[in-house]
């Protein structure tokens, strides 16, 4: 579908990652390398980040896989959170024969990135953050996604009205991209409704909010250790991100030396959707064709 959009052709392949069967999408044939992880809920590979895939694959191999229990990629094993996924990034670049690369993570995908910055700071050239998760503690959403996550039966409930209408999927999308109606489309709308739709829908997201989402805030924090990254870092935030605020980012800015902070005007948490032109115009600056692979 990203091929039919852009025009650019778009390579899928499925790979064996210590046990799992992981799909990802391969944009570019030449440049340094990139890595897009995805958000959470019914986000995938070439979803939310599929404009920046089209946008950086002139000058930059993009590898966008499907994280475990997301997409077409084989379910989240039991017990998984971002330390979890962090760690996993090191057999996935080793399985699409990386040494190094840089990462750009959305959301959950922010935090996934942010934790193997931390752990493997030599196998990442630059590193971007988008409405990222983990720069502190906060629950996106606040206390009430804790009831939403841990009254029992809410979160399938919720999924499965989700599911069943596209209504509410649009109404949904709407809310959530409210600066740019124009963007929900039937096609935006049919692909998350075929998410939705999939065996083990929302799944791995349940399992990892039940794993991340504690009533004293976010499990994985790394607040206190964002001073240790030296890695060029470009943080991009929605101004009008509500699950979180980008007072978030400001302070994340602060505290990374090496660091640039990009307000993305009217824009929430799906920044990349909502404003793709500024978005992807902040990447493109920000990862130069400098260093082949």
């Amino acid at each position: 579908m990203l091929a039919a959009k852009s025009g650019l052709p778009v390579k899928q392949i499925q790979l064996n990652v210590s046990g799992l069967q992981i799909r990802c999408l391969i944009a570019g044939v030449s440049g340094p390398p990139v890595l897009l992880l995805h958000g959470a809920g019914l986000d995938a590979a070439g979803l939310s980040l599929g404009p920046a895939m089209m946008a950086l694959a002139d000058t930059c191999r993009v590898f966008a896989p499907d994280l475990p229990g997301f997409g077409d990629s084989d379910p989240m094993p039991p017990g998984w959170g971002f330390a979890e996924f962090s760690a996993f990034l090191c057999p996935l670049y080793d399985a699409l024969d990386l040494r190094r690369a840089s990462l750009v993570g959305l959301s959950m995908g922010g935090g996934v990135a942010l934790g193997f910055a931390l752990q493997a700071p030599d196998r990442v050239e630059r590193l971007a953050l988008i409405n990222s998760a983990c720069l502190d503690d906060a629950i996106p959403g606040g206390r009430m996604t804790w009831f939403f996550v841990h009254v029992p039966g809410l979160s399938l409930i919720g999924w499965w009205f989700l599911s069943s209408s596209r209504h509410l999927m649009r109404w949904t999308l709407l809310r959530e991209m409210r600066h740019r109606p124009d963007l929900v489309t039937p096609m935006l709308v049919d692909e998350l409704m075929q998410l939705a739709r999939k065996r083990r829908a929302a799944a791995a997201f349940r399992q990892w909010q039940r794993r991340e989402v504690t009533w004293s805030g976010l499990r994985t924090n790394y607040l206190n250790r964002l001073s240790e990254i030296a890695i060029p870092t470009l943080i991009l935030h929605g101004q009008n991100d509500r699950l979180l605020p980008v007072a978030i980012a400001e302070r994340a800015h602060r505290l990374i030396r090496n660091s640039r902070l990009e307000i993305i005007s009217d824009a929430g948490h799906l920044a990349p959707l909502e404003q793709p032109e500024a978005m992807n115009r902040a990447l493109r600056q920000f990862l130069p064709p400098h260093r082949q692979e």
